[in-house]
């Protein structure tokens, strides 16, 4: 089964949860009203080995990347901030001890220095028997929003008349020839979110971390939004060396994309802002100009049912 027919089979299931979950499964993280209290936003994202890093690399990347990954989805909803995180581990039965330490340095220290100390979770061993098993990292992220004068950004926020945009550079981030790449270690940007929360208010509409794919990431947005989008190939800000057809699908970016009205800075916290495109009425896709003619690139970007590794 596909990623997509399972996500909208559980999708389908949101009109059944309490009134408590403010925003349900479909968005970059969860959000529930706690009585009492302030709002909650709740995330969770894996890291496993051979899938998301290399075989055989230093586990204190696979503890990184699983706990930036979930930052990165607070940083997608550009008025929260971080308070915890929780990890779930399951280790080959053979792990030596010191590969263990590291996991868990590569865990503690960056929820650590992302304001999400690491407060609890559990540790697993593979049956025995099982061919090259991997190291599993499944961590959940606690995030709360930020009290401003507007809301978290979800996807299902982009207007007719937005503008989009995209921070930093697109593709190249999994280096295909050595496995190793900028995906390992990313800065999530939760800076620049704040700063675009701060600069545009009410006039900052939908986003999203582009972890799948630019096309796939965007096409989120368009579903959820109901509406059309459409960018041209000639503004995208791509790595350079890297095929701007080919980034549109690559993934493992970790940057923002999002729409908005009026003036958006060019800049924030030092990472460029780009106008790629608009959002349209119409089918909900995403529809790329190019010199040659225009394509649907709503499918562009990492299928989570297809087989072998992340990239």
């Amino acid at each position: 089964m596909r990623e997509h027919d399972v996500l909208s089979k559980i999708f389908a299931l949101n009109t059944r949860l309490p009134r408590d979950v403010l925003l349900p499964p479909g968005d970059d993280m969860a959000m529930l009203a706690c009585p009492g209290a302030s709002q909650l936003l709740v995330a969770a994202d894996s890291a496993i080995e051979g899938q998301h890093t290399p075989w055989g690399c230093d586990p204190y990347l696979i503890g990184r990347k699983a706990v930036l990954r979930n930052v990165s989805d607070v940083a997608a909803m550009m008025n929260a901030r971080t308070l915890a995180t929780v990890a779930c581990v399951t280790l080959p039965r053979d792990t030596e001890q010191h590969r263990i330490w590291r996991l868990f340095e590569g865990l503690r220290e960056t929820a650590e220095r992302w304001g999400a100390p690491l407060i609890g979770g559990d540790i697993a061993t593979m049956p025995s028997g099982i061919e090259r098993a991997a190291i599993v990292v499944s961590v959940t992220i606690l995030a709360v929003p930020l009290v401003t004068t507007r809301g978290v950004a979800t996807r299902g926020d982009a207007r007719v008349g937005d503008g989009i945009y995209v921070t930093g550079t697109i593709g190249g981030a999994w280096d295909a020839d050595t496995g190793l790449g900028r995906h390992l270690d990313f800065t999530p940007r939760i800076a620049v979110a704040h700063g675009l929360v701060e600069s545009l208010g009410d006039r900052l509409g939908a986003a999203i971390d582009v972890s799948d794919g630019l096309g796939r990431d965007l096409g989120h947005i368009a579903l959820q939004s109901r509406c059309g989008m459409e960018i041209e190939l000639s503004r995208l800000p791509i790595t350079a060396g890297f095929d701007a057809q080919a980034a549109i699908g690559h993934g493992e970016d970790y940057e923002l994309a999002f729409t908005a009205r009026g003036e958006v800075p060019k800049e924030i916290a030092g990472i460029a802002i780009t106008r790629i495109g608009d959002v349209v009425s119409g089918a909900p896709r995403v529809m790329v100009r190019a010199a040659g003619g225009s394509f649907d690139a709503s499918l562009f970007g990492f299928e989570h049912g297809d087989a072998g590794v992340r990239r």
